[in-house]
C-alpha cells in the first residue's frame, strides 16, 4: 500500500539520527516522529523471502524476539472468521526464532503479537499488533484490508476486541509493507549502534544515510 493511498497520514516515529550524521533526525526524547516523504527508499531489491534478514549476523542482546509467536494460531483463526489474508512474510518472520533474533532494537522494542484483528480508527481495515515498545511509548500494527497491507504505528494500545478503536486513536501511516518496514527498522537500528557503539555499520547504510541527507536538502529547497 503505498502512502497515499492510505487513510492514515503518513510519519516515521524512530529515534534521532543526527550522530550518524543525518542532520534531518536530531534526537527528541525516547523518540520523534519524523517526515515520511523524506525517508529515503529502500537500497535493495525485497522478494518477500527474508533473505536479506537470514544472512545478517545474530546480536548478542537486545534483540526483539527469540520464540515464535504463541498468539498466531488464534490470530490466523480470527483473520480466517473476517476473511482476512495475512501475508506470507509476516507469518514467516513471527513463526522463526532466527530471523526474530536478526534483528535489535535501541529503544528495547520487542514483539507483542495481538491475538485478534481490531477495526481501525476511521478506515476499513483492521489493526495487527506485532511490535512494541519497552515502555509503552509506542506500538506498530499491521494494518489489513481486502485488498491489502501496510504497517501503521500509534501511541495506544489495542490487544482485543475490546479494544476497539473505530471512533478514535490517533493511527499513522509508517511502510508500505510488512519487509519495508522490517528492513527499515532492521538498519536504522544497526546504524544507531554502529554510529554510537562501535559496531560495523552494514552494507546499505553509507546509502541510506547519503541519500537520507540529499532528500531532506531538496526538500529544504
Amino acid at each position: 500500500m503505498r502512502a497515499q493511498d492510505s487513510p492514515f497520514r503518513p510519519y516515521w516515529w524512530a529515534f534521532g539520527l543526527e550522530s550518524a550524521g543525518v542532520s534531518a533526525r536530531p534526537a527528541v526524547a525516547t523518540y520523534g516522529r519524523y517526515d515520511f516523504a523524506v525517508l529515503p527508499p529502500i537500497p535493495r531489491e525485497l522478494t518477500g523471502e527474508l533473505t536479506w534478514l537470514a544472512d545478517q549476523p545474530t546480536p548478542e542482546e537486545w534483540s526483539i524476539g527469540t520464540e515464535p509467536a504463541a498468539e498466531l494460531p488464534e490470530l490466523a483463526a480470527a483473520c480466517d472468521r473476517l476473511g482476512l489474508t495475512l501475508p506470507a512474510v509476516f507469518l514467516d518472520f513471527l513463526r522463526s526464532p532466527l530471523l526474530q533474533s536478526k534483528i535489535r532494537s535501541c529503544t528495547a522494542c520487542y514483539i507483542s503479537v495481538g491475538p485478534v484483528p481490531v477495526r481501525a480508527p476511521g478506515a476499513d481495515g483492521h489493526l495487527i499488533r506485532f511490535l512494541a515498545d519497552q515502555q509503552g511509548c509506542l506500538y506498530w500494527y499491521l494494518y489489513v484490508t481486502a485488498t491489502g497491507h501496510a504497517v501503521v504505528s500509534s501511541m495506544d494500545f489495542y490487544g482485543g476486541p475490546e479494544d476497539d478503536c473505530t471512533e478514535g486513536g490517533e493511527v499513522e501511516f509508517c511502510g508500505e509493507s510488512f519487509e519495508s518496514f522490517l528492513y527499515r527498522f532492521w538498519l536504522e537500528n544497526e546504524i544507531w549502534y554502529a554510529a554510537n557503539e562501535g559496531d560495523p555499520m552494514p552494507a546499505d547504510a553509507e546509502e541510506y544515510i547519503r541519500r537520507y541527507q540529499a532528500n531532506a536538502a531538496a526538500g529544504e529547497h
